[in-house]
């Protein structure tokens, strides 16, 4: 019923409902891992990632590795690449709540 609703607000010109099937914090999140998944297949340091996608300070190498943006860019790369081998399928599929 969503769909259709979005559908019908594109016919009329209208501005359509926001999507609700994914939360704003998940597409945050999303945005993220596409973000830290394209810095690394350019080459870029998890550290140097960290710093332009979480706005962490550059700090050494050795408190780099005590930091916790260290474990989010890493998890968010492994949940990242994930989506790029195809995963985001499951995006599609996921029960949407009824409004």
């Amino acid at each position: 019923m969503d769909a259709i609703r979005r559908f019908a607000s594109a016919l009329h010109r209208r501005r359509p409902a926001p999507d609700m099937r994914v939360s704003p914090y998940r597409r945050r999140n999303l945005r993220q891992m596409l973000r830290i998944v394209d810095g690394r297949r350019s080459g870029a340091t998890y550290q140097e990632i960290a710093e332009v996608v979480l706005g962490a300070d550059h700090v050494s190498a050795t408190a780099w590795k005590t930091m916790p943006e260290r474990d989010t860019v890493m998890r968010r790369f492994r949940e990242g690449t994930k989506l790029v081998d195809g995963a985001y399928r499951h995006l599609l599929f996921r029960r949407h709540p009824m409004t």
